[in-house]
């Protein structure tokens, strides 16, 4: 089949990739089909196979999208997307996941002695966490829905970043316990797992529950940094 360019039918390229992504949300990379992304679209499932040649294909290109800031850079690749090199959609990850100054506010907390304000540094650590979550969030349920099921997602996901972040907030709570600005915790490291997955259900979970996705999204980001940053001030009488 001759490769055509993508800005031939650009437009259907980006409808595509956001059908796809849909479609590995909501049912992860082992149950999705390629023709449950043509379902969504409405289109015949021959008309999938004229942009990418299979579902690694289709998975790979949904994963740089969530990745990308925009969507200019699918006007440059050509079509049918063919499949990925073996690892090669995990080593992508692997250099997004070890990029340099992804979290700003909590790796200059860790350089300081101690915080001038430690409601205000712990409130620009938590919110940084919760704000990266909101940004990823398609990318974040995408990885989550796959991570056991697609070859080495769960290696650079769950045990690669997810280990950084964790090692890095227990550090830095250790950190402000032992100059007082923070309290007494009974347990580190699960105190740093329970923080990050409170902010993960408020970004993950709670917008896909019909119950609690009417909720204004800077009323339930306010609502977690609260409780998480008061929770870890020491108690008055520690003061």
């Amino acid at each position: 089949m001759p490769r055509l360019r993508a800005d031939i039918s650009g437009k259907r390229l980006r409808e595509l990739v956001e059908a796809a992504l849909g479609v590995f949300c909501r049912q992860g990379y082992e149950r999705s089909q390629v023709a449950d992304v043509a379902k969504v679209m409405g289109v015949a499932v021959g008309t999938i196979y004229l942009y990418v040649e299979g579902k690694e294909a289709l998975f790979d290109l949904v994963v740089r999208h969530t990745a990308s800031t925009d969507t200019d850079w699918l006007d440059d690749i050509e079509i049918p997307v063919p499949a990925p090199a073996p690892g090669s959609t995990v080593e992508f990850l692997r250099g997004v996941f070890g990029r340099e100054g992804q979290w700003p506010h909590l790796q200059a907390a860790l350089k300081a002695r101690r915080a001038p304000d430690i409601r205000a540094e712990l409130d620009g650590v938590v919110r940084e966490q919760y704000r990266l979550m909101t940004r990823h969030r398609r990318g974040l349920v995408l990885l989550m829905r796959s991570a056991l099921e697609f070859p080495g997602l769960a290696e650079v996901f769950v045990l690669g970043l997810r280990r950084r972040l964790l090692e890095g907030l227990a550090q830095y709570l250790v950190s402000r316990i032992a100059v007082g600005q923070v309290r007494p915790l009974p347990d580190v490291a699960a105190t740093a797992a329970v923080l990050t997955q409170t902010i993960a259900w408020a970004n993950l979970q709670r917008p896909f529950d019909p119950g609690l996705n009417a909720l204004a999204e800077q009323a339930v980001e306010d609502a977690t940094v609260d409780l998480i940053v008061y929770g870890l001030l020491p108690h008055p009488s520690q003061t």
